[in-house]
């Protein structure tokens, strides 16, 4: 009986061992479950919310390629040069892609998926009136671009692209909002499920804190990278020179990293040259410019990679304030890159090693700051465009006065011809009737001048005639004296002949 009663409380034993090991089994199965769905969660939120990130930073992508795009159809209208079409050309390539990205991020959500749809019909609205006021100044001239401009059609499609880019924007963060809640409690149940687990299995509680504690840290170095984006875009934000630009991006940099001082080099045609600083005392040795390839500066430029320099010698860099100077001890080097150029290149330095996480937001956050760079150098090349167009136009306007003062001082001296021309056309027409009454006279005189030279002619023939009948008289006379043989007659018939041979003559010489 003590046996059957010893066999019955074994049983009851082994039960009891079998049912413990079973909840023991059962609750680590549990336990495990609430843990691999609590870090699956944790994994979905922070890809969500990395999603949510990439989906934030594509939607201000676009905003900038927009503006990019606006910035160099501004240009070319206002040069008519195909170089400042350069914007416009790679924002319409980027525009397409972003679109792309957030049409397969929209894909689970038909709400989200009609939101893309008409934004991208809005963008193409301002695409084509890009495209047609880019037409028009090639083919037209800028008046005609200028009218399309005028119409505000390209305004309104930038406002509801922007209204619509600020929509979805708000309607992401509230979802990663809610999507870090949701990692939050899954967070808190984690470690509650941990804490149990812990009076059942040490190594099992300290894998799952191991894992637990792996995606927080993940999570807590995306959020540090997002947050880290998102303050740089909002430190970039709006039109700003560069000067002002390279000021915000240090200020933010050295704040966010916990740097002490720091030093921002903008690219100016082909060297860098530095537009701003900060912490740098005066007497700093930190050079105003470099040429790509020249110190380390340069050499980030022309590799376009991120140099973390450790334990630098004492006189490298010196930060300072009325209280004394100092020098860091570490420092990383940046280069702010977009399609193989480098558009900038900034120190920083501190006096605690940078970690990687650094240098992983430094290399995410170069492109950003390149474009950034590149469309405020836009910006200031077409302010001093528009100013050299305004101080054209007025001297334009100047000249033209001048040239309206000119013109009355022509008219005037045209009025002033005209009344001589008049006075000429009239003594002209005394001269033409003169010189006719010249020509008449010339006329006669040389009909005259014909008469008195047909005279002439007459008067020398006779003469001639004369000369010759003298010559005659003069031989025959001659003969006459010397033959006195010649009767008394034949003198007188020959005498007769003569007269008779020569009446005009003698006429002539009777005259």
């Amino acid at each position: 009986m003590k046996n059957g009663n010893n066999l019955n409380a074994k049983r009851a034993g082994d039960a009891t061992i079998t049912g413990g090991l079973l909840a023991v089994l059962l609750f680590f199965a549990v336990s495990g479950f609430i843990s691999y769905m609590t870090i699956k969660t944790l994994n979905d939120n922070v890809r969500k919310v990395a999603a949510t990130h990439d989906t934030l930073i594509s939607l201000a992508s676009v905003m900038t390629l927009m503006k990019d795009a606006e910035t160099g159809q501004r240009g070319y209208v206002l040069t008519g040069e195909d170089r400042y079409l350069e914007p416009y050309l790679a924002a319409r390539t980027g525009l397409d892609e972003r679109l792309a990205v957030l049409e397969r991020e929209a894909a689970d959500d038909a709400e989200d998926a009609t939101l893309v749809k008409v934004l991208r019909g809005h963008i193409k609205s301002k695409m084509d009136e890009l495209a047609e006021t880019i037409q028009l100044r090639r083919d037209q001239g800028f008046d005609a671009a200028l009218a399309v401009v005028r119409t505000d059609r390209g305004k309104a499609a930038m406002d509801a692209t922007r209204a619509l880019v600020d929509r979805m924007q708000n309607k992401v963060r509230a979802m990663r909002l809610q999507r870090i809640e949701e990692m939050q409690g899954a967070y808190r149940i984690a470690q509650t499920s941990g804490f149990l687990t812990v009076s059942f299995g040490a190594l099992l509680a300290l894998i799952v804190a191991a894992m637990m504690t792996r995606a927080a840290t993940t999570r807590r170095r995306q959020e540090w990278l997002q947050a880290g984006e998102l303050g740089l875009q909002t430190a970039m934000a709006g039109q700003q020179r560069v000067e002002q630009l390279g000021e915000n991006i240090l200020k933010f940099c050295t704040e966010y990293f916990g740097a002490q001082v720091g030093a921002f080099f903008a690219k100016d045609g082909m060297h860098f040259k530095r537009v701003a600083t900060y912490g740098l005392p005066a007497t700093s040795q930190t050079p105003l410019a470099f040429e790509p390839g020249e110190s380390l500066l340069g050499q980030a430029a022309k590799d376009r990679r991120v140099f973390m320099v450790r334990d630098i010698p004492e006189g490298y860099l010196s930060l300072g304030s009325s209280l004394g100077h100092g020098d860091p001890r570490h420092l990383v080097i940046a280069p702010a890159a977009s399609d193989m150029m480098v558009e900038a290149v900034y120190e920083l330095g501190v006096m605690e090693e940078f970690d990687d996480v650094v240098q992983e937001l430094l290399e995410r956050v170069s492109e950003p700051i390149a474009v950034a760079i590149r469309a405020a150098n836009y910006r200031a090349h077409l302010q001093n465009l528009l100013e050299e167009t305004q101080r054209q136009g007025e001297e334009l306007q100047a000249q033209s006065e001048e040239l309206r003062v000119s013109n009355e001082e022509l008219e005037e001296q045209g009025r002033t011809l005209r009344e001589s021309q008049a006075r000429l056309e009239q003594q002209q027409a005394e001269l033409e009737q003169t010189n006719s009454q010249l020509e008449e006279q010339t006329t006669l005189l040389e009909s005259q001048r014909d008469d008195l030279a047909r005279a002439k002619t007459i008067v020398q023939t006779k003469a001639q005639e004369l000369e010759q009948a003298s010559r005659y008289k003069s031989d025959f006379l001659a003969n006459m004296s010397h033959e006195l043989r010649t009767p008394l007659n034949s003198s007188l018939i020959l005498a007769k002949l003569l007269a008779e041979i020569f009446p005009a003559k003698n006429a002539f010489i009777r005259s």
